[in-house]
């Protein structure tokens, strides 16, 4: 499957929902490095490109200007917004205080019943990183994808702090989940993080499943900030998709 089939092939009755599916995919190309601060998106090439009309491109974008990640240029459209080191690594940096901080309450609320389930699903992740090809196609990595955000929301669930979760779904909008999930680095990484924390909840150690949490994060950061190092994410250059 293309990224223009995971764009458009969407579940019964979510076809409101193309204009996030887009800016999905925007989001994960401006914070992997693909699409650079000073880059002018152009709305025909990606609505050509993604197989879809002006109309869901143009929300999309809308979207994305809101979360500051592009700004409009008046009859020039929009331009890929700055975006430092130090805002790359803030935007895990929340991300791992807040699950960090769900992780060790979950540790203190779980029942021994609960862990069942979440090792259920920390094995299908295993099998997934084992058997999905190494990509940054959003369309090979959604099931991977959305496992991992399966387990993470599940323990979230279980932390029972409603808005604390909620500024976590909130919040990892901003992470760019295809890139490093399409890392073998990362999945190899993963795979023992999620055992690592799984042993924490059992132990009912909200301290070690904290760290196990920040830790887990913050090894998506770690990869990211090598990638776009070694791309010159920090140089003047400017592109034009």
């Amino acid at each position: 499957m293309s990224t223009a089939d995971f764009v458009r092939e969407l579940p019964p009755g979510r076809a409101p929902q193309l204009p996030d599916r887009i800016a999905l995919v925007l989001r994960d190309r401006i914070l992997s490095g693909e699409l650079r601060p000073g880059t002018f998106l152009r709305m025909d090439r990606i609505a050509a490109d993604l197989g879809v009309s002006h109309t869901p491109v143009r929300e999309a974008l809308q979207s994305l200007r809101a979360e500051d990640m592009v700004h409009a240029v008046p009859r020039r459209g929009f331009v890929v917004a700055e975006l430092t080191r130090d805002d790359v690594a803030d935007l895990f940096e929340v991300q791992a205080d807040l699950t960090g901080t769900l992780a060790a309450r979950a540790a203190q609320r779980l029942s021994p019943a609960d862990l069942a389930p979440l090792r259920e699903l920390a094995d299908r992740i295993a099998a997934l990183c084992e058997r999905t090809p190494e990509t940054h196609d959003p369309a090979e990595l959604d099931p991977l994808v959305s496992a991992e955000h399966r387990l993470h929301a599940e323990v979230n669930r279980l932390a029972g702090s409603r808005k604390l979760a909620w500024l976590v779904g909130r919040s990892s909008h901003y992470l760019p989940a295809h890139f490093y999930t399409g890392s073998p680095e990362w999945r190899a990484g993963a795979v023992d993080a999620h055992l690592v924390l799984l042993d924490a909840l059992g132990a009912a150690d909200p301290g070690a499943a904290r760290a196990a949490m920040r830790r887990h994060v913050l090894d998506g950061r770690d990869l990211l900030l090598t990638h776009l190092d070694r791309t010159g994410m920090w140089s003047d250059d400017r592109g034009d998709p």
